[in-house]
């Protein structure tokens, strides 16, 4: 028990100060108050001393209210919530089953059957939000933990339901399993919940370095970590790799004309219209300015052809509105394939950057294949 209560403090400790910077997701602050009160409740069910109605139905009602933030955090984490209605109903048959078992029909037996079972089922539901939304090699460690407590708390329950004398567990082999499963289960539980928050932190941070902050296309860096990828899968699969520059034409004039904001407005738009063309796996890269790139795995020099043309006819049918102005834009495309230059993605670029030059002096709003 007391190895138990250190355990429980420490890792609550953890995440109290994983949560305590201006920063925090609002998950870790719930996962954090959670567990602060089931500490508070396993401190009053452990306190004999105490009337009966206090450390038989009081506590465990506060470590239902725990694991109940425990699980809000978790839903919160997975983009959902959960409703106070849910949390009080949880507390309530956490107070109404153990109140019946302390002053309707006393029985020590049944009101510790019932927090096994009952806690063991409130671990699982994490589990199950964790198993649901969660990435398998990041929240395997906290799906891990929620489940090894729930079967530890459930065998406890076991025990109790079989057991003659619940007051005689020195000597059960499940009672010291449970107790030696419990702390190791709050240890992953703890280090798992901080592993999440820190992988989806890793993930904005990748992101922020790769992508355009503007137009959510891949800036250069991210073009070059992944255009080298989808440069090696081609060439392994002996598969025909397009690349198409797109360049809006006379962006500076709409910058000069109409401001700075709808200028950025038509690369957003410019942007949307690409990515409605877009596979899986191909990739969209603003290259500077107002000028894109497009890559294609698997598309040879015709298709990309089509491609760029739908995309052409496309852009100089839609308009852009903003603020009450409406505002025409065309664009010039150049396009180029391995299958008459190298898989080398820079030079691939450097043809297609050519060829949409070739297209802006040829009058513009031009599709120009080399």
């Amino acid at each position: 028990m007391l190895v138990q209560i250190c355990v429980t403090v420490l890792t609550t400790a953890l995440l109290v100060a994983a949560a305590c910077y201006t920063e925090s997701p609002p998950e870790q602050r719930w996962w954090a108050g959670g567990n602060v009160v089931t500490c508070v409740g396993l401190a009053l069910s452990s306190m004999v001393t105490l009337p009966v109605l206090i450390h038989g139905v009081l506590g465990y009602g506060v470590i239902a209210l725990g694991l109940g933030l425990v699980l809000r955090g978790l839903r919160v984490h997975c983009s959902a919530t959960l409703s106070w209605t849910f949390i009080a109903a949880l507390v309530g048959i956490a107070l109404l089953i153990p109140a019946y078992f302390t002053l309707v029909a006393p029985s020590l037996r049944a009101r510790l059957c019932f927090s096994g079972f009952y806690f063991a089922i409130l671990n699982w539901m994490c589990a199950v939000v964790v198993a649901r939304h969660g990435v398998w090699r990041v929240s395997g460690i906290s799906l891990a933990g929620f489940i090894l407590l729930g079967l530890a708390l459930f065998l406890r329950g076991v025990h109790m339901l079989l057991h003659t004398d619940p007051a005689d567990t020195t000597s059960s082999l499940v009672m010291g399993l449970s107790t030696l499963a419990i702390p190791l289960a709050q240890i992953c539980i703890a280090f798992g919940l901080i592993q999440m928050v820190m992988w989806r932190y890793a993930e904005r941070l990748r992101r922020l370095s790769t992508l355009d902050a503007l137009t959510g296309a891949l800036n250069r860096a991210g073009l070059e970590i992944q255009g080298k990828r989808v440069g090696l899968r081609a060439l392994r699969a002996a598969r025909s790799l397009a690349v198409i520059m797109i360049d809006v034409d006379n962006f500076k004039v709409i910058n000069d004309t109409h401001g700075h904001p709808v200028g950025d407005e038509v690369l957003r738009h410019l942007a949307r219209l690409v990515k409605l063309e877009l596979r899986p796996h191909d990739l969209l890269a603003r290259f500077g300015g107002e000028e894109f790139v497009l890559v294609l795995d698997g598309v040879n020099l015709a298709a990309a052809l089509n491609v760029a043309e739908r995309l052409r006819a496309r852009i100089e049918s839609e308009v852009v509105e903003l603020d009450n102005l409406s505002v025409r834009y065309t664009a010039s495309m150049g396009v180029v394939c391995s299958d008459e230059h190298s898989y080398d993605l820079i030079r691939l670029i450097s043809a297609g950057d050519a060829a949409m030059y070739d297209a802006k002096r040829a009058g513009r709003n031009k599709v120009i294949a080399v």
